[in-house]
């Protein structure tokens, strides 16, 4: 969190074309919330903060506070095109105003601190649809922006970069960005078409892009990832509904293109283009993301045309810097019926690049595409666009065709999958390849327990979440991306987040998975013996700031202390649910690393925890309740692990630097007329000048007061058992309340123009005001209310990292902005809209730390819900202790049950749902577990 920067920028959400243009009105109160977490990762990579030897870090010293302004924005030029023009930029346009200056590539525009909380430009992602290998984000308008192979946190394959939005707040990009679709019509007479231009009066065609039309778009179902995009050309007397979907099995994009023609309509034949812009890349680079957007213009790749398999294949290949191995991918696009042309061309927009696709053979193909002839161009190098077209079969006023991408290592996989997917069509349709990836989420999310409420707003926003979650996992290692966007870049997994990942995964019964990321933790924590290459400058016992899928450094900053404490927590947390003790021992190590790193990192002058970098504050090291809390809950977490695990002297002297920090919190970061609404709230006042809600110290943390509730005399330890017993505990609370209240009262009340993480306040508030004010169950409920209806996007219900206020024609109106869908935006809600409707049946006690969630996950067993055997009969639980002992699913327990855990023991549908036959609670489905079964039925 940083308040640097002015977050009142004018921004809000967009449209591909245009289309949707929204005024925004002056600026009110000044709202001093700050821009977005995790921001600035170009200002520290040039300021060199992700490079060398940290100085400073161990005796608390301050780093030098390099200032946004300081790196540069965009130039007059570009600032002054960004007001007049509307929609993708013309060629002419973005040679003349958006020149790169000095650095090749679009590095002088990546970072934008005059921009507000669009730091990097506006996240052009309405909806997402992913395997957990490749991920694909789509705008509203339906043109693919993301498409993230091979795995979420990796490299970002296409070309779409967002240059800002204009005076009108659409967002603005070169017009051949991205992969998207249109139609060659023929029509009798000339037509005038949707985004300008008409059709050839003369009997040829002329291509009308889809993102041009009027759309809409939304999921196919609550809970799934299959997108339907509508959309409708009156002047053509044309509907086309495009559903695209990543198939389960197989890295491809599926798009399924159905056209229906009016009775009147001019239409009298016509084709469908598909157009892409690939940008392959297979390097990337440690503690500086910016591989894959604002350095596309260096990323370049071999595109041609194969016309066996009749597709567009890009290919790439190289060493990966951050590794040091070879990396390659290739990326092919066909149709699902014979082509009947096709185009290889040149990037006639990247001003690295022109005039390579200006003109001759190996034009442009978005150029190439306007009048719905192609050239046939068969191959160019460089900067690579490709398309290709099929006439539209008619039957009577109905067509279907359909576009795949297919991504894999090779031309030849790109080219199997590509295949395979076109068999599939033939054969199932396109049914039958939404229907299996629907039945995958109904095999994850079936069982999850979802918010008891009539409020279908609340419902859709509370299962997108889950659907992000588990689309955005990385079954190799457990890795979660916050994000898969790339403005902001965002797809690397932070432990701060991940540590609110795992609660919800136990809680809704994936405990392999938790597992999984909790030993992926351990491994990735930096160590003194063994220090990781990518972020040499982390002390030991500490995590980066986040990191990409393979454990290299992702971010800049070289460590937080926040996240420190957090890891310990998540850590021990999964075990406090399971009760697993093998994985307890597996990862008390890294446990005991960081919990002594804590002991050691202190103020003596105040026994708080030392000056470090904390919650993606990167400018200087702070000392605020934010890591203070954290370090409290880290050092009370492994000491619990250590009492488990037999480790008393390391227990003791956990427990004996955790109550010196506790007493230290409480004697100098607790305000006691804060002046927001409450009597006091932990945190200076210049922490909360950001208008950011502390909640984390009652929850998660659960912070136990060290002061006397009667007398505020400090004492030694905690001084309730409860935390919401403490009135300073329920003062920060009222005042969380009344900062998360000025957010529910916009857009009417006019007091704010931005604000972000309400949800982490309602969380606790749920817990300890079921009844009376402020904060009550009821008020509860209106801000979850209000976060679902107004600042997740309507149409799709995600959640971006940030609100904010936008205007058109006087009126104001909430919109979702940065990095949607947002991982931890949408968990958070998750968690708090369980907590204000709890689900039917569940008994949990009320006005405590545990209260709804924690109920829900002593109760989440998440066994294996299909046959695992191949008899045909689901494994089951027969003493409800979340091992699945009847493994065969006959009803008893015996001796066949070894035997079939013995014959499957290697299967992957056993080690997909390993955590339930893992008998001897090591963490492991081995032979092991075969002699524990075996010692049971005996």
């Amino acid at each position: 969190m940083n308040g640097a920067d002015d977050p009142r920028a004018d921004e809000h959400s967009r449209s591909d074309s245009g289309e949707h243009n929204r005024g925004d009105g002056e600026n009110r109160t000044p709202d001093h919330t700050g821009p977005n977490r995790r921001t600035l990762l170009k200002a520290l990579g040039v300021a060199g903060i992700g490079a060398g030897p940290l100085v400073g870090v161990a005796s608390g010293a301050g780093t030098t506070d390099e200032t946004a302004a300081d790196i540069g924005g965009p130039t007059a030029g570009t600032a002054a095109t960004l007001a007049a023009a509307s929609g993708p930029l013309d060629r002419a346009t973005a040679e003349a105003d958006f020149s790169v200056g000095p650095v090749a590539g679009r590095e002088t525009e990546c970072f934008r601190p005059d921009q507000g909380f669009e730091l990097y430009g506006p996240t052009d992602i309405n909806a997402q649809s992913g395997n957990q290998g490749l991920s694909v984000g789509l705008s509203d308008a339906g043109t693919v922006t993301v498409f993230r192979w091979p795995r979420p946190s990796f490299y970002d394959q296409i070309k779409y970069f967002t240059l800002g939005r204009d005076a009108d707040g659409d967002i603005q990009t070169y017009p051949n960005v991205g992969a998207f679709l249109g139609l060659a019509v023929e029509t009798d007479g000339s037509v005038e078409l949707p985004g300008g231009g008409s059709t050839d009066a003369t009997g040829g065609t002329t291509t009308t892009w889809l993102r041009d039309w009027a759309s809409e778009q939304r999921y196919g179902h609550d809970l799934a990832d299959d997108v339907v995009t509508s959309y409708r050309s009156d002047e053509l007397g044309l509907s086309v509904v495009v559903t695209d979907v990543v198939a389960r099995e197989k890295d491809a994009l599926v798009r399924r293109v159905h056209v229906e023609r009016d009775a009147d309509s001019p239409v009298t034949g016509g084709k469908l283009v598909a157009f892409e812009n690939f940008n392959l890349v297979v390097s990337k680079h440690p503690q500086y993301p910016t591989q894959d957007w604002c350095e596309e213009s260096k990323n370049t790749d071999r595109a041609r045309y194969d016309g066996a398999l009749d597709a567009v294949i890009h290919t790439k290949s190289g060493v990966d810097e951050s590794t040091g191995e070879p990396r390659s991918v290739a990326v092919a696009m066909g149709l699902g019926s014979a082509s009947d042309a096709h185009q290889v061309g040149g990037d006639a927009y990247e001003p690295a690049a022109t005039p390579a696709g200006e003109g001759g053979p190996t034009q442009d193909a978005y150029d190439d595409a306007a009048d719905g002839e192609l050239r046939g161009n068969d191959l160019f190098e460089g900067q690579t666009t490709g398309a290709l077209s099929v006439p539209l079969g008619f039957e009577g006023d109905s067509a279907t065709e359909h576009v795949v991408f297919a991504a894999s290592e090779d031309a030849a996989g790109a080219g199997t999958i590509l295949d395979g997917t076109r068999e599939r069509l033939d054969s199932g349709g396109f049914e039958a390849i939404n229907e299996a990836k629907r039945a995958w989420f109904d095999e994850l999310l079936a069982d999850a327990p979802l918010p008891n409420t009539d409020d279908e707003s609340i419902t859709k926003l509370a299962k997108r979440a889950l659907v992000t979650l588990v689309t955005d996992y990385d079954p190799s290692n457990g890795a979660i991306v916050a994000s898969i966007a790339t403005q902001s870049p965002y797809g690397e997994d932070w432990p701060r987040d991940g540590a609110y990942f795992n609660y919800a995964l136990d809680l809704i019964g994936l405990h392999d998975w938790v597992g999984k990321r909790g030993r992926w933790y351990a491994d990735i924590q930096q160590t003194a013996t063994d220090p990781r290459p990518s972020h040499p400058n982390t002390p030991p016992g500490n995590w980066v700031m986040n990191y990409y899928g393979d454990g290299i450094a992702g971010g800049p900053i070289p460590y937080e202390i926040d996240e420190t404490g957090y890891g310990i927590w998540t850590m021990w947390d999964h075990y406090a649910v399971t009760g697993e003790k093998g994985y307890l021992e597996g990862v008390y190590p890294a446990i005991r690393r960081a919990a002594d790193y804590l002991v050691e990192c202190k103020d003596p002058d105040s026994g708080l925890q030392c000056r470090a970098f904390e919650d993606d504050h990167f400018t200087q090291l702070t000392q605020t309740i934010v890591g203070a809390s954290t370090v409290w809950l880290g050092l009370k977490s492994a000491k619990k692990a250590a009492r488990v695990l037999g480790h008393d002297a390391d227990a003791d002297r956990y427990e004996a630097r955790q109550h010196e920090l506790g007493r230290a919190i409480d004697e100098h970061l607790y305000d006691r007329q804060d002046g927001d609404g409450g009597e006091g709230a932990y945190g200076t006042r210049e922490d909360r000048a950001f208008r950011f809600a502390m909640s984390e110290v009652v929850w998660p943390v659960c912070f136990t007061p060290y002061t006397d509730p009667e007398t505020d005399e400090l004492m030694d330890r905690p001084q309730v058992d409860n935390p919401l017993d403490h009135p300073r505990i329920q003062s920060h609370l009222t005042t969380d309340y009344h900062e998360a209240a000025t957010a529910f009262a916009e857009p009417e009340a006019g007091n704010r123009d931005a604000g972000l993480y309400q949800a982490k306040a309602l969380i606790p508030l749920a817990k300890a005001r079921r009844s009376g004010d402020p904060g009550s169950l009821a008020q509860v409920r209106e801000g979850v209310e209000w976060i679902a209806k107004r600042h997740a996007t309507p149409d799709t219900h995600v959640m971006g990292e940030v609100w904010k206020v936008f205007e058109e024609n006087g009126e104001r109106e909430v919109r979702s902005i940065v990095s949607q869908p947002h991982a931890w935006e949408q968990v958070l809600f998750y968690l708090a809209s369980l907590e204000a409707y709890p689900p039917a049946g569940v008994d949990f006690e009320s006005r405590t730390c545990g209260s709804v969630l924690e109920a829900l996950r002593e109760g989440a067993c998440r066994g294996p819900p299909v046959d695992v055997t191949g008899n045909g009969e689901p494994p089951t639980d027969p003493d409800g202790d979340c091992e699945y002992e009847d493994v065969d699913g006959d009803g008893q327990t015996d001796v066949v049950d070894v035997q079939a855990l013995f014959a499957n023991r290697e299967d992957r549908a056993m080690h997909e749902h390993a955590a339930a036959f893992d008998f001897n609670d090591d963490g492991r489905l081995d032979v092991v577990d075969v002699q524990k079964l075996f010692t049971e039925v005996s």
